[in-house]
């Protein structure tokens, strides 16, 4: 994935210009690492743990298991089908499949 988008980041964008928006680019990429591990704790803690302790639902125990780390299990669930939905989405999108 790194190499495709590496061929269009430099075939599209001119040269003289690769250093700035690469720059912009790796800044609002790698902000966001904080911020994701922030967010995840924060909802395996508050959401999802507790979801999973009060949960009457068999089907969730069984994918997911008991106690701890269950809710850590059921956000990476949530994490795939949110990049897969996304994915989706943006495959819809002409402009993104032209390049």
């Amino acid at each position: 994935m790194s190499a495709n988008y590496d061929v269009i980041f430099r075939s599209s964008v001119p040269t003289e210009m690769q250093g700035r928006v690469c720059s912009a680019r790796n800044t609002l990429r790698f902000f966001t690492i904080p911020l994701g591990y922030f967010l995840g704790g924060f909802l395996v803690d508050r959401v999802f743990e507790p979801l999973m302790e009060t949960s009457t639902l068999p089907f969730l125990n069984m994918l997911f298991g008991y106690g701890k780390g269950s809710g850590a299990a059921m956000l990476f669930l949530v994490l795939d089908i949110a990049g897969v939905a996304v994915c989706l989405i943006f495959e819809r999108i002409k402009y993104i499949r032209e390049l």
